[in-house]
Formats: C-alpha cells, structure tokens, sequence
C-alpha cells in the first residue's frame, strides 16, 4: 500500500494531469508514441485579460504586485509581478512551482526569492498559482489531464500579460517550470514559439498515460521542443519522482538546443542547481551582469 500511495503522488507531482491516482504510470519508454494533440491548448488570444490589482509593496526596491488575471475557462489566475527600479526594455520570466504535498512553498512563491534576486538585472517576472491550489478547487474524477491543459493555456495566457505591458522586450522571455510545471512546460515549448527559452527542474519525463489520455502526456511532445534552447535540471537521487532512466530517455528524445546537469541532490535540486538556471537565463536572455 505504501508503494502504490508513493506511485499515486508522483503521477499529482510530475504529471500535466495532476490528480492523484487518474492515470497509469508505466515504463519510460518511447516507443510508437501518440502524435501529440495541440488542439487541447488553443485558447482566444483577444479575450480580454481582465488584470486586477490586489496589493502592491516593495522589498529591497523591487516591486511586488499581488494580482489576478482572466485565464482558461474564465478562471480566476492569483499571480505576483515582479518588477524592477528603471525604465527601458527588460527580459521577462514565467515562473511554475511544483506540488509536493506538505511543502510550504508549492505554489507562487516557491520561486518568488529567486525572482526578486534577478529582478535588478533586468528581468520582469510573473509567478502564477497552478489549478490545484486556487481558492474553491475541487478535484473531480477524470480531471487531471484537462488540469494539465489548463495550466498551459493559464501560461500562454500569462505570456499575453507580460507581451502586453510596454517595457517588456518580447524576443527576452523565459519559462522555468518545477516538477509539474516542467511537465506542463515541456508541452507549452511544443505549443508556444513565442518563448526564448526553457528551464525544466525535476521533470519532465514521459508518463505513459492511459490511452485516452495520452494527449496530456509530456514524452509525446519531446519531439516538438525547440528552437528555443532548454536546460533540463534532473536529481540524481529522485527515483520516487524522476527516475534517471526516464529523465535520460526524455531528454534523448527532445527536439531543439538543450542542456542537461543531473545534481547530487533530489526532487528539489539544490543551490547549485539554482547557480546554473541563474547563468543559463542572463546568458540566453542577455541580462545586465
């Protein structure tokens, strides 16, 4: 019983959908892999974002933006903005967090430390709360997969917002995703070109999904990453999550300009790995040193 509660919270961990116990796990391999299906992450682009703000402060002189937006399905998105002193064109990063249960920090603000630390050179960043922990959800039966596309068009949606405000520079944005979001992730760099680049922590891997469900699965998208470079960050020491094989076998089959660092460390990687997302992003967004 242990083990098939330590397999149900995998699948809520590193899967686009991310319901506990709604889908097979299996092997990690890829062979005669579904044709992926973008027609579950299409949303309408002029739908108005409806951004309101719900609290603003400043720390360390940056400013910190409390919002929402209008995502997928007219649903609520709770979000921060991170912005820096200055004026000009900066570089924007959208942030996803994992959903490891018990964690404090397994929504926005997981990366919220890291946001403010790269705000001075020069980055703009939002980091939006995923489905699962917004206010009033309700898990149903059979929804993982749809949270999962959800999730990605709320991301495509918060790209919208940030291509929207005038000192942002649209050819300079980024996406870093942790465990669930690196599996959404992985499908909005197949879906979204608009991106400059991506950083997957502790995921993604394929999931070999039911079969009615196989659309949601990030391993049927690993071919369609790209042009934008990736860095994928894996622990060598998260085989309840990530097993090194799979994380191998994902990253062989992905498409496009791509890095790989495995770390001595587990599901939540370590400093050293925040030290390489750190210089992967100002070097591919051309930061201010």
């Amino acid at each position: 019983m242990r083990k098939r509660t330590t397999l149900i919270r995998q699948a809520r961990l590193t899967a686009p959908a991310a319901v506990a116990g709604i889908f097979i796990l299996g092997g990690s391999g890829f062979a005669q892999a579904p044709s992926p299906d973008f027609a579950h992450f299409t949303y309408d682009r002029s739908a108005s974002l409806n951004v309101k703000q719900v609290s603003v402060r400043v720390q360390d002189g940056v400013t910190i933006e409390d919002i929402t937006y209008t995502g997928a399905n007219g649903d609520t998105v709770p979000a921060y903005l991170v912005i820096p002193k200055g004026v000009g064109k900066f570089a924007g990063i959208i942030w996803g967090h994992w959903l490891l249960d018990g964690a404090a920090n397994a929504n926005r603000t997981e990366f919220l430390d890291e946001a403010i630390a790269l705000a001075p050179a020069g980055i703009v960043s939002l980091l939006i709360d995923a489905p699962q922990i917004r206010p009033n959800f309700k898990p149903l039966p059979g929804s993982g997969p749809n949270l999962g596309a959800q999730q990605v068009v709320d991301l495509r949606r918060g790209l919208d917002l940030l291509l929207s405000r005038p000192d942002i520079d649209a050819a300079r944005t980024a996406y870093v995703g942790h465990s669930f979001d690196a599996a959404t992730g992985a499908i909005l760099d197949a879906t979204e070109k608009r991106i400059a680049a991506f950083v997957f922590m502790g995921g993604p891997r394929k999931l070999d999904m039911a079969k009615e469900n196989a659309w949601a699965d990030p391993g049927n998208y690993a071919g369609k990453l790209g042009p934008a470079p990736a860095l994928f960050q894996y622990g060598l020491h998260d085989d309840e999550f990530v097993p090194l094989a799979a994380a191998k076998d994902f990253v062989a089959k992905a498409s496009g300009p791509k890095t790989v660092k495995f770390y001595d460390a587990g599901h939540a990687l370590n400093a050293k790995a925040r030290t390489d997302r750190d210089r992967f992003l100002r070097k591919t967004l051309k930061l201010n040193p």
